[in-house]
């Protein structure tokens, strides 16, 4: 995998999140009928009905394992893992090659899934929202206007808030967030 250690963990923090926001939103009725419909064999039965299960409790640990192995700095401000000591974590380079193996990345968010994060940031008051779309995210404006806004990323769904900009305007500011420019 290229790039350093941090590269790194944030990549794969990222596809971890992916797997446990795909297995959070799965229907669990829809699971339970499947597993129990009876057309298929046992076997598959009990798998699609452990999956969701399955796939958040290995997720899980795949998050303690990178909470374990994050990025430092050694003592001459050499970019390192903090678990390993070294350069190139092994560990991080292992989970790497097995997710890609499985084709593992993160889901970009689209407008439903920003309205449904930012409604649930704000405490899910029925506070009415207009989402608006730009390249990297979305702009999520209260209405009546309130005390800023939020923005979406469309890669990650991270939220951060935001003074009441234009959107074009706040586009170019969040550019520059994401190069570390801000």
């Amino acid at each position: 995998m290229n790039g350093g250690v941090a590269v790194q963990h944030k990549r794969l923090q990222e596809q971890v999140q992916a797997v446990m926001l795909i297995a959070m939103r799965s229907d669990v009725r829809a699971i339970h009928t499947i597993a129990g419909d009876g057309r298929a064999d046992w076997r598959t039965r009990a798998f699609v009905r452990d999956a969701r299960r399955l796939t958040l409790g290995c997720a899980a640990g795949l998050s303690a394992v990178l909470n374990r192995h994050r990025p430092g700095e050694d003592p001459y401000g050499h970019e390192i893992c903090r678990a390993c000591g070294t350069s190139t974590c092994p560990t991080l380079k292992a989970i790497a090659e097995a997710l890609a193996a499985y084709s593992i990345h993160p889901s970009p968010v689209d407008r439903a899934e920003a309205w449904r994060r930012a409604d649930e940031h704000l405490g899910s008051r029925g506070v009415p929202l207009v989402i608006e779309e730009f390249a990297e995210g979305f702009v999520a404006r209260p209405v009546p206007g309130g005390d800023g806004l939020l923005v979406v990323d469309r890669r990650t769904g991270t939220l951060t808030r935001w003074p009441d900009l234009p959107t074009g305007e706040l586009a170019e500011h969040y550019r520059r967030y994401l190069r570390g420019e801000l």
